[in-house]
C-alpha cells in the first residue's frame, strides 16, 4: 500500500523490513531434515553470525528464532540483542503452525515467550514457522501472551491494523530458502514457481529489483533470510552484503525493526 505522507518519520519514498529467521539445528530436526555443520563443527547459523553482524553494522534488522534457543545458545541471542537489533519469536521448536493443533501451538508460542523474557529479553513480535495461519488465530493467539504484531505470510505491502495489533506480511518470492534451496522444489510448484531454483546470479538481481519496485510504488516489502543458507556459499553471503551497503546507501528506502514499523502503522493508520 502506497503511504500518501511517505514511510516513517522522516516520510521515505518506500520502507524494507530486513528480518532473519532460525537459529541452530532444531527447525532441521522438526522438519526431519539432514543436520548442517560448518567446517568448524558448529551449526551454520552460529557460524556466520559474526560475520552477518559485521555486515550489518548499524542498519538494525528483526531475528525471529526459536524458543528453545534461549536455552541452546543465549550467548549467541544476547549478542545479536546487544548488537540493536530486535528479537522476535519463531515458535518453540519451528512447529509448522498451520499444521500443529491449536492447544499444542499456544502451549509452544507461551513457552518461547517465557523463555526470552526469563533471558531479559521483551519480545514483541511472532513469525509463524511455515507461515501460513489464519488471521483472526493469529491476533488471539499473540495478545493473549502480550505480543503486539505478527510477520505471517501474505501478500506484499498487505500491512494491517486490527485493532492495535499489526500484521507485517511476506512472500514466499521474498525468502532466500524459497528461492534458493534445491529442496524447496514441490513447495515453489505449490505456489505456482518454477521447481528449479534461481542461481544465486538471479536471486541477486531479483532483490536489486525489488528495491527499485519499492521505490518506484511507493510500498514496503518484507525480506526473509536464513543463516544456514548464506553460510553455504561465499557468493550467497556476498549477495547479501551488497543488499545491505545499497540499502545504507539508499537515502529513500526506510529499513526500520519490525517492532518500529508495526509501532508506525499503529500511531498512523486508522485499524481496519
Amino acid at each position: 500500500m502506497r503511504q500518501p505522507n511517505g514511510w516513517g518519520p522522516e516520510q521515505k519514498a518506500a520502507a524494507l523490513n530486513i528480518t532473519f529467521d532460525n537459529l541452530g539445528p532444531i527447525a532441521e530436526e522438526q522438519l526431519g531434515l539432514p543436520r548442517e555443520q560448518s567446517k568448524d563443527g558448529t551449526h551454520p547459523s552460529i557460524a556466520v553470525l559474526p560475520d552477518v553482524l559485521k555486515i550489518l553494522g548499524g542498519l538494525k534488522i528483526t531475528y525471529f528464532i526459536e524458543g528453545w534457543n534461549c536455552t541452546a545458545h543465549p550467548q549467541e541471542i544476547k549478542a545479536i540483542r546487544e548488537a540493536g537489533h530486535e528479537i522476535g519469536v519463531h515458535g518453540w521448536q519451528h512447529e509448522n503452525w498451520s499444521k500443529t493443533e491449536i492447544p499444542v501451538r499456544k502451549e509452544a508460542l507461551t513457552k518461547a515467550v517465557r523463555a526470552y523474557r526469563d533471558l531479559g529479553i521483551d519480545v514483541a513480535g511472532f513469525r509463524p514457522p511455515g507461515g501460513l495461519i489464519d488471521l483472526s488465530d493469529l491476533k488471539s493467539e499473540c495478545e493473549e501472551l502480550g505480543l503486539t504484531y505478527a510477520s505471517p505470510l501474505g501478500q506484499v505491502g498487505d500491512n494491517r491494523n486490527t485493532g492495535g495489533f499489526v500484521t507485517l506480511p511476506f512472500a514466499w518470492q521474498h525468502v532466500d530458502a524459497y528461492m534458493l534451496n534445491p529442496d524447496l522444489g514441490a513447495l515453489r510448484q505449490a505456489f505456482g514457481d518454477p521447481e528449479k531454483p534461481y542461481t544465486l546470479d538471479q536471486w541477486g538481481d531479483l532483490l536489486t529489483q525489488t528495491l527499485h519496485t519499492l521505490k518506484n510504488t511507493g510500498t514496503h516489502a518484507t525480506l526473509i533470510f536464513h543463516p544456514f543458507i548464506l553460510g553455504r556459499t561465499r557468493q550467497a553471503m556476498d549477495v547479501f552484503k551488497t543488499l545491505i551497503e545499497v540499502v545504507k546507501q539508499d537515502g529513500d528506502i526506510w529499513t526500520p525493526t519490525c517492532r518500529d514499523m508495526a509501532h508506525w502503522i499503529r500511531k498512523t493508520r486508522h485499524p481496519d
